[in-house]
C-alpha cells in the first residue's frame, strides 16, 4: 500500500509537465502494466498541446533504469532519463523535416541512395537496443512526410522488430498519407 502511494506520488510529480494528457498516460499506464502496449502509435491534434513533450516522456519511461516493473514513471535522474531529456539516448530515434527540406525524407527513413536498408530510421530501430531493453522512435511532422518516406515506413509499422516502439506525432488524421493511418 505504502509502495503503491509513492509510486503514484513519483507519477504525478515525473509526468507534471505534460499536462492536459492524464487520460491518455493512464491509458499508456494500463497498457504496459499488462504488458498489451503496443508497437506503433500516432499522436494527433493541433501544434503546442504537448503531443511531442508526451512522446518524450513516454520514452523517457521506457527507457528508465530504475523504473519500477511495469510503471511508466521515469526516475529522472538515471543516465538513460537524462539521455533521453538531451536526446542522446542510442536507443532513442528521432526523426522531423529537415529546416532545408520540404517533407521527411524517404533518405531519412531509409538511408540515400549509397546506403539503403543500411542507415535511416527503419534499419536503426530493426538493431537489438543497446541499453535501453527496447528502442523508441519518434517521426516528429509525421504530416510532412513524403509518400517515398511513408511507403518506406508502412513495412517496418507492418512488422515492427521485437521491443521497439514508434511514435509518429502530427497535426490532423486528414494530412496523414493513406499509408500511414494504423
Amino acid at each position: 500500500s505504502f509502495r503503491l502511494e509513492r509510486e503514484c506520488e513519483r507519477s504525478r510529480m515525473s509526468w507534471q509537465e505534460v499536462r492536459g494528457h492524464d487520460r491518455q498516460f493512464e491509458w499508456f499506464r494500463q497498457q504496459y502494466a499488462n504488458g498489451r502496449l503496443g508497437s506503433s502509435f500516432l499522436f494527433i491534434g493541433p501544434a503546442g498541446i504537448g503531443k511531442r513533450t508526451f512522446a518524450l516522456k513516454l520514452a523517457q519511461a521506457l527507457l528508465c533504469e530504475n523504473s519500477v516493473e511495469g510503471s511508466l514513471v521515469p526516475c529522472q535522474g538515471c543516465s538513460g532519463c537524462q539521455q533521453v531529456a538531451a536526446l542522446t539516448h542510442p536507443d532513442l530515434l528521432t526523426v522531423a523535416r529537415l529546416k532545408d527540406k520540404s517533407g521527411v525524407l524517404i533518405s531519412q527513413m531509409v538511408g540515400d541512395d549509397k546506403h539503403r536498408m543500411r542507415e535511416g530510421l527503419c534499419y536503426e530501430i530493426s538493431l537489438k537496443p543497446y541499453c535501453g531493453g527496447k528502442r523508441v522512435a519518434i517521426i516528429d511532422d509525421a504530416d510532412e512526410m513524403t509518400g517515398e518516406a511513408a511507403a518506406a515506413l508502412l513495412k517496418t509499422l507492418e512488422e515492427p522488430p521485437p521491443d521497439s516502439i514508434i511514435i509518429l506525432v502530427g497535426t490532423n488524421r486528414q494530412k496523414q498519407l493513406p499509408t500511414k493511418i494504423l
